[in-house]
């Protein structure tokens, strides 16, 4: 078969399609979905992946927040700090990455571009905002005042109950023992 018949086959199957689907809608066996149900299935999808964005942050940012907080890394700090370290904010960050990911593989740039380049700069650009935003000082400002500061005191306080460690509060009291 020659390229020019390649080319008109392809051309009257398409139109041949074309037909097919247009004799459904006609005969009501195919109903079209109005152009408002698309542009809210939009808008949701990207609030949803703002959302997840923006929540991936956050608990990224809490991640080293509180790796931070749970000062020098003794043998037997990082035993605690692991005992004592909440599992489901690095689960939920994950979640919501994955997530993120899931909802930027149905958007239709990224069939044209490379996906997991895509998908590696998605997770670079939230570790790097949540890094960020624990060094700008942040995390401090917001565990100091705000509606979020208790949640922020919790995480703090997580590791001060092991014995002979080096903060205030290890004791009752509140004085380090000699």
């Amino acid at each position: 078969m020659s390229k020019n018949k390649k080319i008109i086959s392809k051309k009257q199957k398409m139109v041949d399609f074309e037909k097919e689907v247009m004799s459904k809608v006609t005969s009501g066996q195919i109903t079209m979905k109005p152009k408002w149900y698309f542009v809210l299935g939009s808008v949701f999808s990207i609030g949803g992946l703002a959302a997840l964005s923006v929540a991936s942050v956050f608990l990224v940012n809490i991640i080293m927040f509180s790796l931070r907080k749970h000062g020098p890394m003794g043998q037997w700090r990082l035993e605690a700090m692991l005992e004592s370290f909440p599992l489901w904010i690095p689960i939920l960050a994950i979640l919501g990455i994955s997530l993120g990911v899931w909802l930027l593989k149905k958007y239709d740039f990224s069939y044209k571009k490379n996906f997991l380049v895509i998908t590696a700069g998605f997770i670079a650009s939230i570790i790097i905002a949540g890094f960020v935003i624990d060094q700008l000082g942040l995390n401090d400002v917001w565990s100091r005042r705000g509606m979020m500061r208790k949640f922020y005191q919790g995480i703090e306080n997580q590791g001060n109950d092991i014995p002979n460690g080096p903060r205030k509060g290890n004791t009752p009291n509140g004085r380090s023992k000699k």
